[in-house]
């Protein structure tokens, strides 16, 4: 893994249920579905499989499309909070929204692009496209700065969005031993009922993470002899479960999934104890910051030894690096960032490595902490010939995870 993994933003779900017409399917045939919803089932005609279906399926499966389409029509009447009435062009004549930023707008949130007379946007989306186009109108904000925070918003609330129905689904299928299909259902039932505890959960949270955030932005005013292109003084570590990839080709999607989950869990709740920060997991991988070296050493020797331990888990390899470097797009990149991933891709299974500059930080930082290793020279793609030392703990007290 390099700094700066690509991501997409999710693509728009629940479009255009409102404008969907109502289907029936008769005895021994198949009518075609139109829907502008990009998440319900397109029945064709040519499909063999549902042609052949006895009029009790053909029943059951008419009785729950219709359910599937109710639950999504009503859930998007109260998330949308209106219909939808404007185009791109009737935003820019009736409420002075140049139509350029309304494209970039939606574009930057993940959704597909409209031309500039579909009807899609509501009374709702106007406010909030118009509200974010006035401060760039106003000078407040530029452009470039106004497609950065869109996307932004995008692609973690589509994130969020994603994770909190899957959670629904998820508990669906373990608490009341529901299959995929009805778990999904009552997901979109549910929904409805704890939006607004949702809404309040994320606006709480938004406000704690800019508030710990602003601080910390705070303190770098102080650092004194700052290098303009690295500016930021960090730990930054990867750590990936070992021989991943053999391990899914085996394995049932469930089993698969739990096993991310837990690893994904235990890793976030390491880090967060340990005064870390989460930058990002891709499926296996997790990658974090820290603000001085020794914290940093605590979480990485802390990630191998708790998922070490876990039997539900494969040992993970981490890479750690103490140095420089600067954050964008909720990323951090440069030559550090690029040194810890490096060397997580090196390490034995189960082993911490740290290059000689972050051993020296490290041993300084907190003296006795940990043991390092006398170390060796390593080829590292990209990057050269590095010394690196295995790391593991000494006289530092283990974390107290609560678990």
């Amino acid at each position: 893994m390099t700094d700066g993994m690509d991501e997409r933003g999710e693509r728009e779900a629940l479009e255009g249920a409102d404008d969907a017409r109502e289907t029936r399917i008769p005895t021994g045939t198949v009518d075609v579905v139109s829907t502008q919803t990009q998440e319900l089932p397109d029945l064709s005609a040519e499909d063999a499989e549902l042609t052949a279906l006895d009029e009790q399926e053909i029943l059951d499966l008419n009785r729950r499309f219709s359910s599937v389409r109710r639950s999504v029509g009503a859930l998007e009447k109260v998330l949308l909070q209106g219909p939808r009435k404007y185009s791109r062009r009737d935003l820019a004549e009736q409420h002075g929204i140049a139509e350029r930023l309304t494209s970039v707008y939606w574009r930057s949130l993940g959704f597909t692009p409209v031309d500039e007379d579909t009807v899609v946007f509501t009374d709702e989306d106007a406010q909030a496209i118009g509200d974010l186009a006035a401060i760039v109108e106003d000078g407040v904000l530029s452009e470039r700065a106004f497609a950065s925070i869109s996307r932004g918003m995008g692609f973690h609330m589509g994130r969020l969005a994603m994770w909190i129905t899957e959670a629904l689904v998820d508990e669906a299928k373990h608490a009341d031993g529901l299959d995929d299909a009805r778990a999904r259902q009552q997901m979109l039932d549910e929904i409805p009922e704890l939006l607004e505890t949702f809404e309040s959960q994320v606006m709480f949270t938004f406000r704690r993470q800019l508030a710990a955030y602003a601080a910390r932005a705070g303190s770098e005013v102080l650092h004194r002899d700052t290098d303009e292109l690295f500016p930021l003084h960090r730990a930054v570590g990867f750590a990936d479960l070992v021989q991943f990839t053999r391990l899914a080709q085996d394995m049932p999607g469930t089993q698969l999934a739990d096993m991310v989950g837990r690893f994904e869990s235990l890793s976030r709740d390491i880090i967060s104890v340990g005064g870390g920060r989460v930058v990002k997991t891709v499926g296996d991988e997790i990658m974090f910051l820290a603000d001085t070296p020794e914290d940093g050493a605590q979480i990485a020797v802390s990630l191998s030894e708790t998922i070490g331990a876990d039997p539900d888990l494969p040992p993970v390899r981490v890479g750690l690096s103490w140095g420089s470097m600067f954050s964008r797009y909720g990323d951090v990149f440069g030559p550090t960032v690029n040194l810890a991933a490096r060397m997580e891709s090196v390490a034995r299974p189960g082993a911490v490595l740290v290059d000689s500059d972050t051993a020296s930080a490290i041993a300084k930082a907190l003296p006795g902490g940990f043991v390092l290793g006398e170390g060796e020279e390593v080829d590292l793609h990209g990057i050269g010939t590095v010394r690196v030392h295995e790391m593991s703990r000494d006289g530092s007290a283990p974390l107290d995870l609560g678990l």
